[in-house]
This record gives C-alpha cells, structure tokens and sequence, in this order.
C-alpha cells in the first residue's frame, strides 16, 4: 500500500499522492486527515494557527486566572455572639419582613433564574446567617414603593436606604455597609466637563426619587432634570441622544452599559455625592440595630472589597495588579493584534452583522421588558388562557384582585376555580364564541364576578380578544377592570340622591352665577314650584332680600367665609314671603364652584319668638309697675319718726332690693334693644363713684365669703370724700357695667386676695377692674362671647358678654390681659365726648 504521507515526484513535477484509508479504523480517519492538512499546509498558515492557538490558550488561563480572583465573596459563616435579651428578642420575632427593590442593578436585581442578587442581598445574607434568621422579602420595583411600605410599618427592615434627615424620622439607620460614588455619564463626543456646574442649561436623566435627584433640585436649579423611571432609561436617553448625560451610580453605570453593549458613552465625572447604604430598621426595634451594627462591624474591609469587586469588576479591581497577569495579557494583546489584522476585512462585515443583531436584540430585550412592565404596572387584571381555559399568563393585579399566586393559577382551569358556578354557562358560551371567531376576534364589554381565594365575589368588567391562532398556548387574553368599588360607590350615591331628594329641609345647589340647578323635593313643594321650573330660576328671583347685584356681593362673602348662615324671607309662587333659615356652604369640586344651601321654614318659630317677646314685654311691665309702688311706699315709710333702728335698716334693705328688681327689669328691656340694634341712648351727666359704692354694698356679702378686699382708685390713688368721676352716659348700663365687671373680678379672684378698680381720664375715660385669678387659655379667643364661662358651679357666662355689649352701645372697647404673673385685668375705654353731644 502506498505511503499516505510522502509525496511522490512524477514526471519531474511534485504531486501529493492520494490518500488511502483502507485497513484504517474509522475513529482514526479524523485525526489521520488534520494530520495530513497540518504538515501539508504552507508554513505561513501553520504559524498563524499557532499564534491563534497560543492566544486561546493564554485567553483561558487569563479568565482562569480572573475567575479565581473574582469568585463570589466569602466571609465567616460563624454565628454573632449575643446576650439573652437579645436571643430572646430575635425569638419572639420570627417573621421579619424585608423590604427590597429590585431594579437597581448591581445593587439588588431579579436574575435570569429568578434569585434576587447584588452587592445588597449579599450583606443582608451574611446579617442573617449572622443573626440565624430568616426574612421574609418583600419586593418592589422602586425604593419610594419600600419607603411608603416602611413608614405605614409594613415592613420591619429595609434592605439598603440612605441617611437622609427626613428618613431618620422614620426608621432607625444602620452605620454604612457600602459607599458608592454617583458619577456624571455622557456620549463619549460630548465637551470635556468637570462637574454638574459644567451642565447648567444641559437635560440630564436622573432616576426620580433618588439621592441625587433630590439634591440636585436644589443645588443645581438650571439643569433641565428629566426624570426616569429606571437607570437603564437613563444611559438609553443618553446613547439615545434624548439627554445630554445621565446621573447615577458607578457600578450600576458600569453593570448596565455591559449587559445592554453601549459603547457609545463615558464617565465624564465623579459628582459631589454618593451613596452610602445602610439598613432601616422600625423604629420601636432597637435591638436589632444594635446586632445588625455588630455585625456589620464584623466584615473585613477585604471581604467588603472582594464583594464589591465580584458584582462590579471595575477598572481598579485586584486581581488586574498582579504582574504575571499583566504580562500574560500582554502577550495576549500582541497575539490578538496579529490576529485582527489577518483577518480585519473579513471581520468588517461580520461586525456590522452582528451589530445589526444586537441592535435588534436589544430592541427586541427593552421592546419585551416594557411589555411585561406594562403587564405587571398594569392596575387591571390581565390573564391569558390557552384554548381548554386553563392559565398561561396572570399579572400582579391578578394576583391582589383574586387573592392567588401565579404558581396557584397556571396550569389550572380558570373556569373551575374563579367562575361562580351560576354563571359558569354564560362564561363559557362566551369564551366559545370567542374561539370560534379565530384571531382579531374581540368582544364588547363583558360584566362577570369573580371568586376569589377567601370567597368573596368581585365585580369585573372584561374586554376579551383571541391573540393567536388556537393551536398556540395562549389563545385569549383578557383585560378586567374590578369595578366592584364602583358599584358599591353608585349604589351609595343613588341612597344619598334619595336621601337628599326626600330630606325633612329644603337643599338648594346654587351656581356662582345664582343659578339654582338642583332643588330637591321639600324645597320644590315649599315654594310650590315644580323641580324643574326652580331650575330655571336664579337665586335673586325668589329672595325679595337679595337682587341680582347683591348676589355678587352675597356670594364674595360666602366664597370668603365659606359658610353663612342668614333668616332671609322667599317669595313662593303664590308671592306669599315665607320667613326661611338659611346656612349656605362654598364648595369647590374639581375645579368647579358651588354652593349648597340648606331651607328650613322659621315661620313657626318667628311667631313663638314674636310671642315670647310679647310676653316679656308685659310680664316687664307687670313687675315694673308693682315695683314702683313699693318704691313710693318705702318713700312713706322714711318720713315714719316711730320706727326703730332695725327697722329701718331692714326697710333700707328692702328698699335696695327692689330697687334693683327695677335696675335689672329695665337692664333686661335694653339689652333686648342692644342685641336687636334698636336701642337709643339717652346720656346724662353721671358720677360713677356714688354708683359704684352702691355696687359694692351689694356684692358685700360675697366678698366676705371669699375675704376678699376691694380697693377703689381714681387716676391710681384710692378714692376721697370730694373727689367725682363724672361721664356722660346712662345710669342704668353704667350699673350693670360696673355691677358685672365687679362681681366676674371677685368671683374669679382666689380666696382672700384683693380686688383693684380704678378709673382715669386721659384721651378716654377709661375703667379697669384687676383681680389675682388668670382667664383659661381655652376660653380666651371667646371670652366676651355669650355663654362662655370656665371653672364657675352656677355660671352663665353673660356677665363679660353683657360688659361687651353695653360698652359698645355706649361706643367704648372693651379689653382684657391675663398672665399667671400679673393676673386679669379688664379695661373698658368710654369716649370723653358721646356722639350724642354733637
């Protein structure tokens, strides 16, 4: 047999003779051809398929040499030393809940396998295997998600936050774990810049909520900040052209621009912040601050480094010092440098395709991950079945609305477990219908319960459509809304229309314009309109009280006040005027302004009133005139020369009374004319101080039940025998002024103090009665008002609100000042010259 591997010379001209594999084994026939094709081939291939091989073989002991360097972090497995309280409290507290967000890569993300990692969830591993706990985690997509959970203590940890003033409040923060800088990111052809200064005017994408985001709101006004949702939208914006640079992490920046293949960018700057993550704990569980601190006191600074390189593997990583590496790499370097020259012109095309790929596939990656978030951000029910019924697909408003899990639903019948069993044919004929009518096939609104896991029934209102053809796995996705608050809601605004529409008063609702549109049955029935013959009529209209213009002044006040309450008189149809009560409401409802105005019929209650008015009137003067008998009979009786010294005082005495049976009838008439604005004054000269002795004999007696003293001043020193203070005012509302500011005094003075009055002229006459005893604070916005008292068995509080209202009738103020310090002291102020004199 011939030679299979010599050439032969024939004819003086070299050929390669054929091969033979006769009597070869077939599993040799392989290696006995790349044999024949290596030594056969020219010298210059077989040396580049050397460098080739060399640099694959350097390639792979580099990234032998990279993947033991950066091998995920290890640390001690060995529990935290802890005392029994604290043994105990992490006992009684088995069921930790975590909160984490997951859409910050490589700080916390969902990997493809569906495990939560990063740089966080390992130290929130190595504090658990610390402690021996067990969290339960509970995810969102965003940190200002967990936040809110935290505050409303529906999580007891947060997995990473920042020690900000406004979250100190809330939680109790860790020492930091981790420091990350946050770096300016920009097209690798934008300017030089040095820092955020640099991008005043620029649109810079900053994830919202985020430490920077926050701060630079306020340190750098003049940037344009474009808020995104996630950081991935903030490099996209930026390879993108849509921002002028992008805000972020540094590791995260490094991570994404990786996974995503963006070339096109660069870390222009290192900004003034940065992150430094801590744990938060609830507030009302410091101990396990404590162990948590210890425990993160107890990683190394190497093990914290070999973390943070493992997830981020960045240009100051360890393992990239050593020399022998760099000398491996540069071999590599030269090798690979050989290589892409030989085969540059071929790689060109291979390059544009596979960019072309990649650019499709990323298209392709962000195209699928914003549907499955519009899927899952989605507040709606959103279920796909497969031709039989059963789940294929179920978002997270599923899951809240039905109360199953995913795992609990896929694969199983949506019919069987979900579909009230009364309504199971209609559904079912539905879904028939649906799959019989093939793709592109939808159907209109479709209202149908729901059971949920605990039992209870939702209301949903479906809109189905078939998406592929029935031999595929999902054949019918449905979009259901839970309107079963909707219903409830609707159902309680029919009750509270038929409630309005048949309440026991009369309700108006009334336009800025004074338009009635709404009156309901009472109100319609009182005037004796139809309901809507009142809605074609204005306010004005019907109120003799109030014209078209007035209406515009009417409502500035109400708009003002936001609520009046007025005894205006309507005109019915018949034109008879009906005396009403009316309390009137500004609203503003979705932009919209309107008044409610509730009716009531005060007829009745105007004739008691009148009445009852009528009737003190006479019983007024019933009194009046007997009193006055016995006021001559006591003049009588003084011109008697037989009568002894008791019996004379005992006549004073009785005489006093009645005399001031007679003060307080006519006191009574003339605070009736005050409080109804009818009262005339009629002045005269007067000395208070004659009167005011008769005040104090009659308060006598109570004064020496509580030993109180009075002293009496003019112009700050006590009162002579000739001295006068004389003003023009009437004698009986200067009485029952003096009388009332005398007796509050002394009734609210602690036992056994001293009571000061004392008048003066200056620009006013002015009359200051000061006691020991201090005003509550809860009553002194309202002290002069009527019925106000505080701390008095048998008060009414009409002694200061009497005060207040003669002194205005007689055009004075009225004033007071309380400190524990100084004690109360009420000042009326009187014109010197009455408005009556001119």
């Amino acid at each position: 047999m011939t030679d299979p591997v010599c050439p032969t010379v024939k004819n003086g001209v070299y050929r390669e003779p054929a091969l033979s594999f006769e009597g070869i084994r077939p599993c040799c026939r392989v290696t006995l051809c790349c044999l024949h094709f290596g030594i056969h081939m020219p010298i210059r291939c077989r040396k580049l398929i050397t460098v080739f091989l060399a640099t694959t073989l350097a390639f792979v002991l580099c990234g032998g040499l990279a993947f033991g360097q950066l091998q995920g972090p290890r640390t001690s497995d060995v529990p935290l030393p802890m005392s029994d309280e604290e043994r105990a409290f992490l006992d009684s507290h088995k069921d930790i809940r975590l909160g984490i967000w997951l859409n910050a890569p490589p700080i916390m993300f969902r990997a493809d396998n569906g495990s939560i990692q990063g740089i966080v969830p390992t130290y929130i591993d190595i504090i658990e295997k610390k402690l021996g706990i067990t969290t339960r985690r509970i995810r969102t997509s965003n940190f200002k998600s967990v936040w809110e959970l935290a505050k409303a203590q529906e999580v007891d940890m947060v997995s990473a936050v920042t020690s900000l003033p406004e979250r100190t409040r809330d939680m109790l923060i860790s020492e930091p774990y981790f420091y990350m800088p946050i770096v300016v990111v920009t097209r690798s052809d934008f300017p030089f810049i040095s820092g955020l200064a640099d991008l005043n005017g620029k649109t810079v994408a900053v994830s919202s909520a985020h430490v920077a985001h926050l701060r630079m709101l306020k340190d750098y006004p003049e940037i344009v900040i474009m808020p995104v949702n996630t950081q991935d939208q903030g490099l996209l914006a930026v390879e993108d052209g849509l921002a002028d640079a992008f805000v972020g992490a540094e590791a995260t920046v490094v991570y994404l621009s990786r996974e995503h293949g963006i070339t096109n960018i660069r870390i222009a700057a290192i900004t003034e912040y940065s992150y430094r993550l801590s744990v938060g704990v609830r507030k009302d569980w410091p101990i396990l601050l404590t162990l948590i601190n210890r425990v993160l006191a107890t990683i190394s600074d190497q093990d914290r480094k070999n973390i943070h390189d493992y997830w981020t593997i960045l240009r100051d990583s360890q393992w990239v010092d050593r020399p022998h590496v760099w000398r491996i790499i540069g071999g590599i370097s030269v090798g690979s440098l050989t290589i892409m020259g030989l085969f540059f012109f071929w790689n060109r095309k291979l390059t544009a395709e596979i960019r072309k790929r990649k650019l499709m596939e990323r298209k392709f990656k962000k195209a699928h991950a914003n549907t499955q978030q519009i899927i899952e951000s989605a507040d709606v029910i959103i279920v796909g079945l497969d031709y039989t019924g059963h789940v294929q697909l179920l978002n997270r408003a599923g899951e809240a609305i039905t109360g199953y899990k995913r795992e609990e639903l896929i694969g199983k019948n949506w019919f069987d477990v979900v579909v009230p069993r009364e309504r199971y044919p209609f559904v079912w004929d539905e879904f028939s219908r649906l799959i019989r009518g093939g793709l592109g096939m939808s159907s209109d609104t479709f209202e149908n319960p729901i059971l949920t896991k605990k039992g209870e029934t939702r209301q949903i209102l479906w809109r189905n459509s078939v998406a592929n053809d029935p031999t595929d796995e999902l054949v019918i996705i449905s979009f259901g809304t839970d309107i079963t608050h909707r219903l409830q809601a609707e159902e309680e605004l029919r009750l509270t229309q038929f409630a309005m529409d048949n309440a026991a008063l009369g309700i108006f609702r009334i336009q800025p314009s004074g338009h009635i549109v709404y009156a309901n049955l009472i109100a319609a029935n009182m005037l004796g309109y139809t309901r809507s013959e009142l809605k074609r009529k204005t306010f004005a209209e019907i109120t003799p009280d109030i014209t078209s213009e007035g209406w515009i002044s009417f409502w500035e006040r109400l708009k003002y006040s936001q609520m009046l309450t007025f005894e205006p008189v309507i005109r019915n149809k018949q034109g008879k005027t009906i005396p009403m009560e009316i309390t009137a409401y500004y609203l503003l409802f979705k932009g919209t302004e309107l008044a409610i105005g509730f009716f009531t019929d005060i007829s009745e209650r105007k004739r008691v009133e009148k009445l009852r008015e009528d009737v003190e009137h006479m019983v007024q003067h019933d009194l009046r005139s007997p009193t006055m008998a016995v006021q001559t009979m006591f003049k009588l009786f003084d011109r008697a020369d037989n009568l002894t010294k008791d019996q004379r005082e005992l006549l004073l005495s009785v005489k006093n009374a009645s005399q001031r049976m007679i003060r307080i009838i006519d006191m009574s008439r003339a605070l009736f004319k005050m409080e109804s604005g009818t009262y005339l004054l009629a002045p005269e000269t007067l000395d208070l101080l004659p009167m005011t002795e008769n005040v104090v004999e009659e308060l006598r007696p109570l004064m020496r039940v509580k030993k109180i003293s009075l002293t009496v001043n003019l112009g700050g020193k006590p009162v002579g025998e000739n001295h006068v203070f004389m003003i023009k005012s009437e004698e009986v509302l200067c009485y029952a002024l003096l009388a009332n500011l005398l007796k509050n005094a002394i009734e609210a003075s602690p036992k056994e103090k001293s009571v000061t009055l004392n008048f003066n002229t200056t620009d006013s006459h002015t009359i200051a009665v000061h006691n020991q005893g201090v005003i509550p604070a809860t009553i002194r916005d309202t002290f002069f008002d009527k019925y106000v008292t505080s701390g008095k068995v048998h008060g009414t509080g009409l002694g200061t609100y009497t005060s207040h209202l003669i002194t205005t009738s007689l055009g004075g103020r009225i004033s007071f000042t309380t400190s524990e310090k100084n004690g109360t002291t009420i000042t009326v102020s009187l014109p010197v010259k009455n408005e009556s004199d001119s």
